[in-house]
């Protein structure tokens, strides 16, 4: 018996008809479907699709017991089912459903004719770089893609204390800081002017935002290297974000990154190139002289 998590964002009005042949394909006697109850309840007012429910996935965000998720969104949505399995291993497919979906395998219109696939075991998993967060010495939690460190009002910049395997980098003066994985790299420091990395470059990325000296550039980092970082900010506070899971600190802590010992494990259903999704996802293929 296959067990299989769907983890979906609220946003597919448009894919009724996708959706509908998705849970055709999952309704066998060998597989047993769980999801969240917002989704279930979806399913039946939105869609009026009535899917044989084995179970709820549980509200307290703990470790999911699954063979397989499948993410039903966007980026944001696989990143949410990302945050359920980081410990467990558990392989996540991503079916794009939402705008560029960067970690998404394929759209649900080509996934769909190579579901039968994971039954089969015909497909392959792909190892993912992960962050690990800790505050004051106390585990915080993992990231996929980045860690923003950002102020908190739009009037004055905050300055970023930085070391690297305890020696001094940079007091970064700027509106923020990104410290991303290679996954991460298509992500918020793409848009501050960051590096983009090939998912199994073994490196961290350390991205400036509006850095108040045009010196401050994107740092490529060692995997090994530990990054520790205190923020000054004349309101005293300044936002973390984990993943786009955001909350206010205190300035003063002592935030310390490095990569996790966990991993996680995307899935896909037929060969994989990350160079065709950035083809795909950034027009490289598309002419320009048209």
């Amino acid at each position: 018996m296959y067990k299989i998590a769907l983890i979906a964002s609220p946003n597919l009005a448009a894919h009724a008809e996708h959706l509908t042949q998705l849970l055709s394909l999952l309704d066998r006697p060998d597989v047993s479907l769980w999801c969240d109850r917002a989704f279930r309840q979806t399913l039946a007012e939105d869609f009026g699709l009535h899917p044989k429910i084995a179970g709820y996935i549980p509200s307290d965000f703990s470790p999911l017991d699954m063979d397989f998720v499948i993410s039903l969104g966007g980026d944001g949505t696989l990143l949410r089912a990302a945050r359920r399995v980081f410990a467990e291993g558990t392989p996540i497919l991503g079916l794009n459903m939402g705008r560029l979906g960067f970690l998404n395998d394929r759209s649900i219109q080509e996934a769909l004719p190579l579901i039968e696939r994971l039954f089969e075991g015909n497909y392959t998993t792909e190892e993912r770089m992960l962050l690990s967060v800790e505050v004051d010495g106390t585990h915080y939690g993992e990231v996929l893609n980045d860690i923003a460190l950002l102020k908190r009002e739009t009037g004055s910049m905050i300055t970023l204390h930085t070391r690297l395997e305890g020696k001094e980098l940079a007091n970064y003066e700027c509106d923020g800081l990104v410290i991303s994985t290679p996954s991460g790299s298509t992500a918020y420091s793409l848009s501050a002017y960051g590096p983009l990395m090939m998912p199994q470059t073994r490196a961290m990325l350390i991205t400036p935002i509006a850095p108040h000296s045009l010196t401050m550039r994107p740092l490529v980092l060692p995997e090994e290297q530990t990054i520790e970082l205190t923020v000054s900010a004349r309101n005293n506070t300044f936002l973390i974000v984990l993943d786009g899971q955001t909350k206010i600190l205190p300035c003063g802590v002592r935030i310390r990154i490095r990569k996790s010992a966990n991993t996680l494990r995307l899935l896909h259903l037929d060969d994989y190139s990350f160079t065709d999704t950035l083809r795909k996802k950034l027009l490289w293929a598309a002419p320009v002289r048209e």
